[in-house]
């Protein structure tokens, strides 16, 4: 019953990552509280599944022309610095301090969305239009920031990045897109560094199973992501992540 529910869960979050980039802090929350494996576990097995959707996420979302490697490739180069940092810094930061700080983060990107879009529709009636996306330093810098965020608390990545790119005028599939791809450049040095550490110990073909079950979920929702349409998914993107961060914050 365990690997049962396990292994849907991992779906289910798979195929909210391949719509909208934003679930992947779930599945941490879900091997630590529901299959009761210590933080290092959990962590490895998250990023396994991170960076599997990452790969599958990109490939689609580049097939349909929604991953722009302008914006995709000096932010990713700023997260692998950053997450391998991050990782290696894991067990030296107080666990509560990283957390405060993404949830923040998270909470001011949503707010950002929200109130472009509220003063975008007040002005003309019409969506927020895309914006210029900073250069490469500065996407290189906000790659760095949240590769070091994410490794280190076990978000994917998605969650800080993609509303954020939102926020700085990327459209959103796109920026979906970006923040997938970004997720790859995250998750393989905590990967590297939590497997290291003994992550894997012990899971053998539990790991294999929930990663299969995951990558079938983003292949579905990465395949299926333009059915989405795209104002309703910025606006999805930011209430549930001002809504997730506030949550979080309070409990």
């Amino acid at each position: 019953m365990t690997l049962a529910v396990t292994m849907a869960g991992c779906l289910v979050v798979g195929l909210l990552i391949g719509w909208s980039g934003v679930a992947g802090f779930l599945l941490p929350i879900l091997f630590v509280n529901y299959c009761r494996l210590d933080t290092t576990q959990a962590l490895a097995l998250s990023f396994l599944c991170f960076a599997l959707s990452g790969i599958i996420s990109s490939v689609n979302y580049r097939r349909k022309g929604q991953l722009d490697f302008r914006t995709a490739l000096p932010l990713s180069a700023g997260s692998l610095i950053g997450a391998a940092a991050g990782a290696a810094l894991n067990r030296l930061l107080p666990t509560d301090t990283v957390k405060l700080l993404l949830y923040l983060v998270v909470l001011f990107s949503g707010a950002s969305i929200l109130a472009r879009q509220w003063l975008a529709r007040r002005k003309s009636g019409k969506a927020a239009q895309p914006e210029k996306v900073p250069g490469s330093p500065a996407l290189g810098g906000l790659g760095l920031a949240a590769g070091a965020l994410c490794a280190l608390s076990g978000a994917g990545g998605p969650v800080v990045v993609m509303p954020l790119l939102v926020a700085l005028g990327l459209p959103a599939k796109q920026a979906v897109g970006a923040a997938l791809f970004d997720s790859i450049f995250i998750a393989l040095p905590a990967l590297c560094v939590y497997g290291g550490q003994g992550g894997f110990a012990g899971l053998g073909l539990f790991a294999l199973l929930c990663a299969a079950a995951h990558g079938v979920g983003v292949t579905a929702g990465s395949a299926t992501s333009q059915l989405v349409p795209q104002e309703g998914l910025k606006w999805g993107v930011a209430v549930f992540s001002v809504c997730f961060a506030l949550y979080m914050l309070i409990f």
